[in-house]
């Protein structure tokens, strides 16, 4: 996820044939075989109706094919994309449930691998400090292993794993780890103010305000829940004095908005994706019951800014899942997505894990300010921790209640 999309694809295509094979140790060595454990489970719908849920990103997309007028290519290239939708679902059937301690360590890989990428972008910045700043003043970002904003979500991501781990009390009995975690998530957190990406940003304050008020209301302690939220309005404003990074950015930010209001937007980016929303929803305008097909969504958004909004040299495409999904397939399309979006959120009052909580509002953002889930890296991150919190969360509440 961090280095290639290629990789990642591969990866996950390597993944569907495991997911297929049995492996048994035995005296004479590891005997592999075909196992049909995820097609046995397919057969019990509503125990693994979650699951099977996620599959609609795909169909939603297939659906429309008798919509299709010319641009065939685009039209495979979104199937392409959304394929993991489709299988890696049927994979995870076929796993074993995670115990809470394989949950940990598999976040506290993530973390500490998080933690040396960024100290690796952190070094360049610093080695390039002016050069840098100076591309930040222009509305550029800093240079990072992958997509920046992607890369700010693993970030912010990371450190909704590193709250987890910390409220879970990860290996407690091993001061080393616990301790190791705290420092790994306060230079994650720091790291991210640093990095300057709106998205990845808003959506892990949006997450750990929300956790915080949900703290606040199961513990009533209202003190402390208190000081954290006011720790958490002013370190933005502490950001904003002491990190050169975020402040050229929110410079930035502004004067984009600026030149918006003015009408003089077509040369930044912000202002183009608040025009990309509004040619989505013109398109929405022309087909609301089943869009205008989503294999020809990008024709049709390049006639949309051809027509309306000829200044702008590289039409865009609408910088918000939710539009996305409502131009292309319509009111159907997107109570289909609503569907495999929230189904799995509440199945099993899954929502009472942090981390799955704080997963789902960082994305949820992300749907606001972009079409996430229309690329391949972004497909990626959301369905391989979605499906990793599948095999853990929705029986978190009920594998470990007391017995009575």
């Amino acid at each position: 996820m961090v280095y290639s999309s290629f990789v990642q694809s591969l990866c996950m295509m390597a993944l569907v044939i495991l997911g297929f094979l049995n492996f048994d140790s035995a005296a004479s060595g590891t005997k592999i075989s075909w196992t049909w454990q995820p097609f046995v489970r397919l057969k019990q719908f509503s125990k693994y109706f979650h699951f099977l849920v996620l599959t609609l990103y795909f169909w939603i997309v297939l659906f429309s094919f008798w919509q299709l007028d010319g641009d065939s290519g685009y039209f495979l290239e979104r199937l392409r994309i959304k394929i993991p939708f489709l299988l890696i679902p049927l994979v995870y059937l076929g796993l074993p449930k995670l115990s809470i301690n394989s949950f940990q360590r598999i976040l506290y890989f993530f973390i500490a691998m998080m933690a040396i990428n960024v100290i690796g972008v952190l070094a360049i910045y610093a080695i390039n400090f002016e050069e840098v700043n100076l591309l930040l003043k222009q509305g550029q970002h800093m240079a990072t292993p992958c997509n920046h904003i992607r890369f700010s979500q693993l970030v912010a991501l990371s450190v909704l794993a590193g709250w987890y781990l910390i409220k879970t009390k990860y290996n407690s009995r091993i001061t080393a780890n616990g301790i190791i975690v705290k420092i790994l998530t306060v230079i994650l957190f720091l790291s991210l103010h640093i990095l300057s990406v709106k998205t990845g940003l808003v959506g892990l304050y949006a997450a750990l305000f929300i956790l915080t008020i949900r703290h606040i209301y199961t513990t009533r302690n209202y003190k402390v829940g208190v000081v954290v939220l006011a720790i958490m309005i002013l370190l933005p404003l502490v950001a904003y004095k002491t990190i050169p990074s975020f402040n050229r950015k929110v410079h930035y930010t502004l004067y984009d908005l600026q030149m918006y209001g003015e009408g003089q937007g077509s040369d930044y980016g912000d202002s183009g994706r608040i025009t990309s929303l509004k040619v989505g929803a013109n398109l929405f305008k022309t087909s609301p019951i089943i869009g205008v097909g989503a294999g020809n969504l990008r024709s049709d958004v390049a006639i949309e800014f051809e027509s309306n909004y000829p200044k702008y040299e590289r039409p865009l495409m609408p910088h918000n899942q939710f539009i996305f999904v409502l131009a292309g397939s319509g009111i159907l399309g997107v109570v289909l997505f609503l569907g495999a979006l929230l189904i799995p959120l509440f199945y099993r009052q899954s929502y009472r894990n942090d981390f799955y909580l704080g997963f789902y509002i960082l994305f949820l953002v992300s749907f606001m300010v972009e079409h996430t889930l229309e690329t391949a890296l972004g497909v990626g991150i959301f369905s391989s921790f979605l499906l990793l919190c599948f095999l853990y969360v929705p029986n978190e509440y009920y594998l470990n209640k007391p017995v009575k």
